[in-house]
């Protein structure tokens, strides 16, 4: 399983993610959607005056940008924040070999524009 991420490639197509064992497959097109829904959210309700987008920009934004420590809380449980630290940004971007510093780069050039024009899923199973 890799991320595509060539200097060559469209934005989007850091979302890319090919089979390379069926077992991890499903686990590998989650991880890719869930960053992939982060930056789509991030650069289509970027700079929105409606409440709920902009509650969901700030969400993603926070989530991709924010600090890895922000989810400490004395009142969660340890196993609370072990799923948060779990399914941080950086851990899947860990799990899928990408640079995290690279998606929030090509995230932030991202534009509404570039988010409509990317399908979900191609003929051939690829998701973007």
């Amino acid at each position: 399983m890799h991320v595509i991420d060539s200097p060559s490639a469209c934005v989007g197509s850091v979302f890319i993610v090919e089979p390379a064992q069926p077992v991890e497959y499903a686990e590998k097109i989650l991880l890719a959607a869930i960053l992939r829904r982060a930056a789509y959210d991030i650069a289509y309700y970027r700079g929105s005056r409606k409440l709920l987008a902009k509650r969901w920009w700030e969400s993603a934004h926070r989530w991709m940008f924010g600090d890895e420590s922000d989810g400490e809380d004395p009142n969660r449980s340890a196993e609370e924040m072990h799923m948060d630290s779990y399914m941080s940004f950086v851990n899947i971007c860990y799990m899928l070999n990408a640079d995290p510093d690279n998606i929030r780069r090509k995230t932030l050039r991202m534009t509404k524009k570039d988010v409509r024009k990317y399908d979900m899923v191609d003929p051939h199973g690829r998701v973007y």
